[in-house]
């Protein structure tokens, strides 16, 4: 249907019969300023639009919206908060598949130290001296200093990633030099549990909890990997020789609550067990392990669906050392494990393997503990020589 721009002045239409549509000539074509519901008010945009098109000022309409848009996505976006911001990170490094573990530190950190200080404020407000500040109370109190410095510093750069710059942040800012997590620690060989103290602490601990040191060390498990192990990760224990266990799942003692969650990252792997180890395991399973395919192997007291908790353990375990008189922590044990593996002509990927290690640097101890062992031994083999 034609329409009709009779007796209206030019620029101005009634396209629909019932509002007024102004347009203006702009940069070589016509751009609608609007409808109105009079032609008077509609003369009068027409007129404005035309004297801003001269004057080199005009903006048509829907670029304006957009402009306008921008600046209410802008405020919105500055107006993102550090605790907004924390959970928005919180839940990415989680899709990551960052360990549960790590996640769980850093979300402890935010909640005591960092979030009641700087959690209302909005990102792109939080200055470098805000966090000197932040950084030099904390070590005043004598508070984990490096871990805060370490979650600032993580959780802001995250914001101020190019792709991401959340809340209009472009640039992070922590400044501060962050210390490097500790190295890991080499043990000296005596300083390494022996076969013998292993096996005073099995018998010093409870029966029902006796196997979590064989497991720790002869087959190289961490304790979290320990209260993880279910009914359904063994295999063969009636046949010692081809016994075998599988590292699915750790027990996270940090989450809240404490649950099952992912082992440490690279950590997932199989382990053959020892034979004598095998049936000392197909024997706890039978005495104390709880029932069905996810039963734990070290089932809680009070819960024999749950895990016994690491506070418990560790008690039962603070008792056997004193009995025994070492000193070494539970880790350790696993010192020992590897350590004899690596003597027995284990290659530095076979250590890794059993150990769930992701760090050469890691495994690189246990063949180093070899050689130490091998130095020694040929010390003795020179004794000898002298003395023949």
């Amino acid at each position: 249907m034609k329409r009709s721009t009779k007796g209206y002045p030019r620029g101005i239409d009634r396209p629909r019969g019932a509002t007024y549509r102004a347009r203006v000539v702009w940069e070589g074509r016509q751009v609608s300023i609007g409808h109105f519901h009079t032609l008077g008010d509609a003369k009068a945009a027409l007129a404005i639009a035309r004297s801003e098109v001269a004057r080199q000022t005009f903006v048509p309409p829907k670029e304006r919206r957009r402009l306008a848009a921008a600046v209410v996505e802008q405020e919105v976006r500055q107006s993102l908060t550090v605790r907004q911001w924390s959970e928005t990170w919180l839940a990415g490094l989680k899709a990551a598949e960052r360990s549960p573990g790590t996640i769980t530190s850093y979300r402890s950190t935010l909640n005591v130290h960092i979030l009641p200080v700087l959690g209302d404020r909005r990102l792109v407000d939080v200055t470098t001296s805000d966090i000197d500040e932040l950084l030099a109370d904390v070590r005043e109190a004598k508070g984990p200093w490096a871990n805060v410095a370490r979650t600032v510093r993580a959780m802001f750069s995250a914001a101020a990633a190019p792709r991401v710059q959340a809340g209009g942040l472009t640039e992070s800012p922590v400044v501060v030099s962050v210390p490097k997590p500790k190295r890991i620690r080499k043990l000296a060989p005596d300083e390494i549990p022996t076969a013998e103290q292993a096996a005073a602490l099995r018998k010093a601990m409870p029966p029902e909890l006796a196997i979590a040191i064989d497991l720790a060390a002869w087959c190289a498990m961490r304790l979290g990997e320990v209260l993880g192990l279910q009914r359904r990760d063994l295999e063969n224990l009636d046949d010692p020789k081809r016994a075998m266990l599988h590292v699915r799942r750790q027990w996270h003692t940090k989450s809240n609550p404490p649950a099952y969650g992912d082992p440490k990252r690279g950590s997932a792997r199989s382990i053959s067990i020892p034979p004598r180890v095998a049936a000392r395991l197909a024997e706890h399973m039978k005495e104390h392990a709880g029932s069905g395919p996810e039963g734990p192997v070290l089932p809680s007291p009070r819960d024999a669906t749950r895990p016994i908790s690491e506070q418990a353990f560790n008690t039962a375990w603070n008792a056997a050392r004193k009995a025994t008189g070492v000193r070494f922590m539970f880790h350790d044990l696993r010192h020992l494990g590897l350590s004899l593996y690596a003597q027995q002509g284990a290659t530095l990927a076979e250590i890794m393997a059993r150990g769930g290690h992701t760090n050469v640097d890691a495994a690189m101890i246990y063949q180093m503990s070899s050689a130490d062992r091998d130095r020694e031994l040929a010390a003795r083999l020179d004794a000898v020589e002298e003395g023949a």
